[in-house]
């Protein structure tokens, strides 16, 4: 949970890590309706020019959300994340995200941080980049 009292410009965020599995992808699949093949059947993927079936774009971003989620606690709340994709996210590989905090602004009662987001694969390929915002109370 994000001590906003020990708070600095250039914090790294808790890593966030989460295997490609079938298991995670069914689940985001089952509340989105999203069940292109290309996300489980190899040679599908392999039809349309990837190496491996691979994530469904809003679940990467999810990672994204849920790692301020749990780093922030019930203490904050998400204000904006934006991402854009640099690659696929591989079934049965791990993507590892990451967050630094860029800049700390008091506005009224709330600690607003500014972070830079990075998701990268197994082999430390980038796979994603972004931005977020968060507001957080002090106690």
């Amino acid at each position: 949970m994000a001590r906003i009292d020990k708070l600095n410009v250039g914090e790294q965020l808790p890593l966030f890590a989460r295997e490609g599995t079938i298991e995670h992808w069914n689940r985001f699949a089952a509340v989105n309706d999203e069940f292109a093949a290309h996300h489980w059947d190899y040679v599908v993927a392999g039809e349309e020019g990837f190496d491996a079936p691979f994530a469904m774009a809003p679940l990467q971003l999810a990672f994204f959300h849920a790692m301020l989620r749990e780093w922030m606690g019930d203490d904050g709340r998400i204000v904006s994340v934006s991402a854009k994709l640099r690659g696929p996210f591989f079934k049965d590989q791990w993507l590892t995200a990451s967050g630094e905090v860029t800049a700390l602004n008091r506005v009224e009662d709330e600690i607003v941080v500014d972070l830079e987001l990075a998701q990268i694969d197994e082999t430390g390929r980038s796979i994603a980049i972004g931005s977020a915002r968060v507001a957080l109370k002090p106690s």
